[in-house]
């Protein structure tokens, strides 16, 4: 534990320029996602004022990474992964500009938006393995859990500025603004990564990619160890039936709260804000905290916040209930992630990051469909707080039970 005594613990990954170049830029491209995000799923709405259609429409956003991470994976373990999110963050500037151009064009097909999210699922299918796996890349191994946190943490801080920008952008420009300034926001992120210099190893045996063996063995890794095996499993709870609110929020702006453009920014950059200022305390002291005790107390928390904002009887309460809500997903968040990073082997460190990641990202869009099609059968505060109960007992289960303590394996 003496890596952790050293000073500006909190902010240690941030000494290497390579990192730095790498979080400016993300953090950046990051917000402009969010901007598209919610103007995305407000034009879906719009449309068809479904939550099913919502619902549909974030789940084609996200599973077709599902199929793709491992793809993903497997070239992040054989080529550059610095020219991977080049090429990759290029193609999602280019399709932000296919959604402005539909808005502009007045296409008001909901397949339509949706057949160009199902193509923007598809690159971040390829993109997210590399992505994650890139951070070990840019700092060495004594930084590694300070670089996972921050990187959260940029992610997080995307979540409380995007949704801001985006409800301002809507409120004031449109759809069409919200799709184009997402498209501009990529140019930073590309400069950064092409200003990185990173060493990049040949692979050991110089193998092309199969992907039915390397998505075997990923498995056969994560199953063979316990805390990586938990932290995905985790990762998967938590993803089906917490994380759909992100989708779901412009349901209660419209329906529950009947706030207007602008108010359901707010909504939306709620959890993001709480993360934000969760940060510092997880970049400086979480590595003090075993894992296992973090998770155990973020988790259940997660899942009474869910539920309190299902419940909340005004748009402020739910607001803090969302505040809370974030504040618990950086504390779980960058805490399994960090348990992949720091157990797996360098070898398939992008593939079991993808098997990971696969499960969020089936997990997310399936738990949103679900609770997208209840919201309309019984209404969305109870379906959510539906979900809130389920995420908390589960939670409570996983911890009495002492499964947690895996996560503190080295």
């Amino acid at each position: 534990m003496a890596e952790f005594r050293q000073p500006r613990r909190a902010s240690r990954a941030l000494s290497y320029r390579n990192y730095r170049l790498f979080l400016s830029g993300a953090i950046v491209s990051n917000s402009g996602v969010w901007v598209q995000m919610i103007a995305l799923a407000f034009v879906i709405n719009e449309l068809t004022d479904s939550g099913t259609w919502v619902g549909l429409a974030a789940m084609m956003q996200t599973l077709p990474a599902v199929g793709l991470g491992m793809v993903g994976g497997a070239l992040a373990d054989r080529f550059p992964r610095r020219v991977m999110l080049i090429v990759t963050n290029s193609a999602q500037s280019l399709i932000a500009l296919g959604f402005a151009a539909m808005w502009a064009g007045g296409v008001d097909r909901p397949l339509a938006y949706v057949a160009l999210a199902v193509v923007n699922g598809c690159v971040n299918g390829v993109q997210l393995p590399a992505w994650q796996a890139f951070v070990s890349d840019l700092v060495p191994r004594r930084a590694l859990l300070n670089a996972v946190t921050l990187n959260s943490a940029q992610f997080n801080a995307s979540r409380a500025v995007g949704p801001a920008v985006g409800g301002l952008v809507l409120a004031f420009g449109g759809p069409g603004w919200s799709f184009l300034v997402n498209s501009l926001t990529y140019a930073p992120a590309v400069l950064a990564l092409a200003l990185i210099r990173v060493p990049h190893p040949a692979p050991a045996d110089g193998r092309r990619p199969n992907l039915f063996k390397d998505t075997a063995a990923a498995v056969r890794y994560a199953t063979a160890h316990a805390g990586i095996r938990g932290a995905v499993l985790i990762a998967g709870v938590i993803a089906f039936f917490g994380q759909p609110i992100i989708h779901l929020v412009v349901i209660f702006a419209e329906d529950v709260f009947r706030v207007g453009e602008f108010r359901y920014g707010m909504l939306a950059a709620a959890s993001g804000i709480g993360a934000v200022l969760n940060t510092p305390f997880i970049a400086a002291k979480g590595g003090q905290i075993p894992r296992s005790r973090l998770v155990g107390l973020a988790w259940p928390v997660y899942g009474l916040a869910l539920l309190g904002f299902a419940l909340s009887p005004h748009f402020w309460v739910a607001v803090v209930a969302l505040a809370v809500l974030g504040a618990s997903h950086i504390a779980t968040a960058s805490s399994l992630n960090t348990v992949i990073q720091l157990q797996v082997e360098e070898a398939l460190r992008a593939k079991v990051l993808a098997l990971y990641l696969m499960t969020l990202l089936a997990g997310l869009p399936l738990g949103a469909q679900l609770q997208g099609a209840l919201a309309d059968l019984i209404g969305p505060r109870v379906a959510v707080g539906g979900a809130g109960v389920l995420l908390a007992a589960t939670a409570f289960w996983w911890v009495v039970t002492g499964r947690t303590k895996a996560l503190d394996l080295r």
